[in-house]
């Protein structure tokens, strides 16, 4: 089962374990997905034996854990945290990497392509070092600040929170789809006279571009 379904699964039986009468409608908006995916992973859980499930008044359903299905709960929770140590201690190192290169450049303005997780990381990282990180760049984020670092929808509104300097040092850190946001970054780099050189790739992103040497951080 890849990883993004485990997390979605141990999500799922987790808040069976803490409600029992959990609607298909809440799961949906506490994990971010359609009604039709608990759905189907409701039914995976059910067929595996992992949830059982009963028919209660006014035409309402009652789920609840198996033995199996805690087990499984445990595991997957054991698992996810063994996840999110390693996925930290990897991203901390590859954010190191990336402000000791450009501090060994002498770059004075930086930024991160794509809010999330690991910009988050990055963000913190920053901070711990001083270095001059000026802007997360990302169009299609919902909030307007990652660990206080304003976020952006482009490369000319991280250029404008600098006074018109671009950033020439940029870590990508969309883990969602780091491919279209390479590709938006070197386009919008491009529109400034600057090659995808300035894009700096964590390995942890197991993403190369097909024209790209030996870049990454």
């Amino acid at each position: 089962m890849p990883r993004s379904e485990q997390h979605i699964v141990r999500q799922i039986l987790s808040a069976v374990e803490d409600d029992e009468g959990v609607s298909q409608r809440s799961l949906a908006a506490q994990l971010g997905i359609s009604v039709g995916s608990v759905n189907w992973y409701l039914k995976r859980c059910i067929a595996k034996g992992l949830i059982k499930l009963r028919q209660a008044p006014v035409k309402r359903y009652l789920y609840y854990l198996t033995p199996k299905g805690f087990e499984e709960k445990a595991r997957l929770t054991a698992a996810y945290m063994r996840y999110s140590l390693a996925f930290f201690r990897e991203g901390r190192e590859a954010c190191e990497a990336f402000y000791r290169a450009a501090a060994r450049a002498g770059v004075e303005h930086l930024a991160l392509a794509g809010d999330g997780e690991l910009a988050e990381i990055a963000a913190l990282s920053a901070h711990d070092h001083g270095s001059p990180l000026v802007a997360v760049i990302d169009a299609g984020a919902t909030r307007q600040s990652c660990a206080g670092i304003p976020i952006v929808g482009s490369l000319a509104e991280a250029a404008d929170l600098a006074g018109g300097a671009v950033p020439r040092a940029i870590l990508l850190t969309d883990l969602s789809d780091p491919k279209k946001a390479h590709e938006t970054i070197a386009r919008e780099l491009a529109g400034h006279g600057l090659g995808e050189d300035a894009i700096h790739i964590p390995r942890m992103l197991r993403f190369r571009p097909q024209n790209e040497g030996d870049g990454a951080s």
